[in-house]
């Protein structure tokens, strides 16, 4: 069986009660959440200076410009001296508008006069030098579409053709508007008012099919 032994001033401590033993006094909650708080609010108090800082530095320099541009305002004196400057275009302005007015009623009227005078009966020879059958009489069927009224088929030595190239020749000059729509109406550059080899007012020299 257990020994028992006196009560001494050990067991009055012990039944007195509290912490038995070495221990460590235990540490507050909020001395381990205040430090980092703490840290973070300095470091956005430092943040926020900066940022301050550098906006104030910011609209410094944009103060500035307005005041540059203020200086450079014009004197009231020189502005009046470009309004002076301006009255003598206006005469040359109002002398370039007649001109330009003027030149259209100029160029109208060789434009009326330069309208092309076509003589549809005038005597007209389709004569073929190519020696291709039936040439003349194609020809001659596309002036009478035309409006032609005197037009011929017959044929040319090509030796009598100048050049060698289709031609259309006219003996008067007030034929050589009727030569020229010919000439278009067949396809040939060539236009020639020298005379006809034949003798009639217009001769188409086929050396060719203009076709």
């Amino acid at each position: 069986m257990p020994q028992e032994y006196e009560r001494d001033e050990f067991d009055e401590i012990a039944d007195q009660g509290g912490p038995v033993g070495v221990h460590r006094r235990p540490i507050p909650w909020w001395s381990r959440v205040l430090p980092p708080i703490l840290a973070f609010l300095v470091a956005g108090l430092i943040a926020y200076g900066i940022a301050v800082l550098v906006w104030n530095s910011g609209r410094g320099g944009d103060d500035s410009e307005p005041s540059v541009t203020v200086t450079a305002t014009p004197d009231p004196s020189a502005s009046s001296e470009p309004s002076a400057s301006a009255e003598p275009s206006a005469s040359p302005s109002v002398s370039a508008s007649a001109s330009a007015s003027a030149s259209p009623s100029a160029s109208a009227s060789p434009s009326a006069e330069a309208e092309p005078e076509i003589v549809l009966d005038a005597q007209v020879h389709v004569r073929n030098g190519a020696g291709v059958t039936g040439l003349a009489g194609e020809q001659q069927a596309i002036l009478e579409d035309e409006g032609f009224t005197n037009v011929e088929a017959n044929n040319i030595s090509s030796s009598d053709i100048p050049d060698g190239v289709n031609t259309v020749a006219y003996d008067d000059d007030r034929l050589a508007d009727t030569a020229q729509a010919i000439a278009d109406a067949l396809g040939i550059e060539a236009v020639d008012g020298s005379g006809t080899p034949g003798g009639a007012e217009i001769e188409v020299l086929l050396a060719s099919d203009p076709n």
